[in-house]
């Protein structure tokens, strides 16, 4: 009877197997031509064993867990980077990490939208109800005693959640923000009869869920590094893949679509020309005269206009001083101003003015409805060593107020 193999030998043969794959396919590619008969029976009969040994490694892990396995409360935290490993390599999960992934996988199921798949990781936006900090008294597993730990550093790559925007995550339904005309007041004689001062109460078009995807490519290498840095990079990099697709849909020029949140300039700006002390007053005017003057007031716009406005006098002796002052975001007529690439480009007939929006960011709102859905593809980029992360997740975002913000392209 031959000897059973131990975890390791199975992995070298594992490892053995998937080389032997690689060098049949870059083969193929390299010659441009199919596999041939031999080979694509190779490479099946490399498929199932390697499906085979994955099984017989959890199988025997499972065991080695068993007996003497015990974990003391207090000690165990969610590992995002650990999740996501065990995930791609299709072991089992961590136990602290599966009661995390358990209670925000439920919470997203119950929130009104697609159900996450069997084979994903479903995360949390923010702190929420279902994941308080508590402890599962079979086990003493800490489900989550610093939830920061767990969460994916979203808003803060947000340029609109910086410029003071509503930022809501784990949404459920339909989201309503009615508009009130506001009572009126009359002076009427002492025994006249008053009128009725009630305003118009206006419930406006609700905001659906719509599906945002994203994917981000990282090293299998990579993903199994049990450094806290490592689990950093992650999080920061699955972040930053889905604030880059927020922004570029809300700062959008794209033409009307009901699977897709309309973006601020889909219709071409009123505003228009060169980027001077006028045009900045314009902008703010604009916004004085609808009473929008108040709230989380700030500029955001293109890059090339920053630069623009740093060398802009405000009059023509130079006296008053730039347009733009300070560094970093710095200001703009003595509002934030912000920078972000989202912004578009090449607006206007001649394509030569870019996109500022000026406003107050509290009547702008992003939503997000349930857990961020986040699946593997290794297969795509098998041959490169990299492995896909496809992050599926429903947002929409607009206007509560459109008479808050003055839209305009500059140049």
């Amino acid at each position: 009877m031959a000897k059973e193999k131990s975890i390791t030998e199975l992995k070298d043969e594992k490892k053995q197997l998937s080389a032997r794959s690689k060098e049949i396919i870059t083969a193929a590619r390299g010659e441009k031509r199919q596999f041939t008969t031999e080979e694509n029976e190779e490479l099946g009969t490399a498929q199932t064993r390697m499906a085979e040994i994955n099984l017989e490694i959890e199988e025997r892990e499972a065991l080695n867990r068993q007996p003497a396995v015990r974990v003391i409360s207090g000690t165990e935290k969610f590992s995002f980077r650990r999740a996501l490993a065990n995930l791609v390599t299709g072991q089992r999960q961590h136990e602290s990490d599966a009661s995390i992934i358990s209670a925000t996988t439920e919470f997203h199921n119950n929130c009104g939208i697609e159900r996450a798949a069997a084979n994903s990781i479903v995360l949390p936006v923010e702190s929420r109800a279902p994941l308080t900090a508590t402890v599962e008294s079979p086990k003493g597993v800490v489900i989550d005693q610093e939830q920061q730990e767990m969460l994916l550093p979203l808003q803060s790559n947000l340029v609109l959640a910086k410029a003071g925007a509503r930022f809501m995550t784990g949404l459920k339904g339909d989201i309503y923000w009615p508009t009130y005309s506001g009572s009126n007041v009359f002076w009427e004689g002492e025994n006249t009869k008053a009128k009725d001062g009630a305003g118009e109460l206006d419930k406006n078009d609700a905001f659906k869920p719509k599906r945002l995807t994203a994917y981000v490519d990282f090293s299998e290498q990579l993903l199994i590094q049990e450094n806290a840095d490592v689990e950093g990079l992650v999080r920061q990099t699955l972040a930053i893949a889905i604030a880059q697709k927020v922004e570029q849909t809300a700062f959008g020029k794209h033409a009307h679509d009901e699977k897709i949140p309309d973006g601020l300039f889909q219709e071409v700006p009123k505003i228009s020309g060169t980027m001077d002390w006028g045009k900045v007053v314009e902008l703010e005017t604009n916004a004085d005269v609808n009473n929008a003057l108040i709230g989380n007031l700030a500029y955001i716009m293109h890059p090339s206009l920053i630069g623009k406005a740093k060398t802009k006098v405000k009059d023509q002796s130079g006296a008053g001083g730039f347009i733009f002052t300070g560094n970093g975001d710095g200001l703009l007529n003595g509002y934030k101003a912000l920078r972000t690439n989202n912004m578009p480009k090449e607006l206007q007939d001649s394509a030569d003015e870019f996109g500022i929006v000026f406003g107050n960011w509290y009547d702008y709102f992003i939503g997000q409805w349930g857990g961020l859905e986040v699946r593997v593809d290794p297969y795509t980029l098998m041959l490169d060593g990299y492995v896909r992360l496809m992050i599926r997740s429903f947002w929409n975002m607009g206007m509560i107020r459109p008479e808050s913000f003055s839209i305009a392209s500059l140049k």
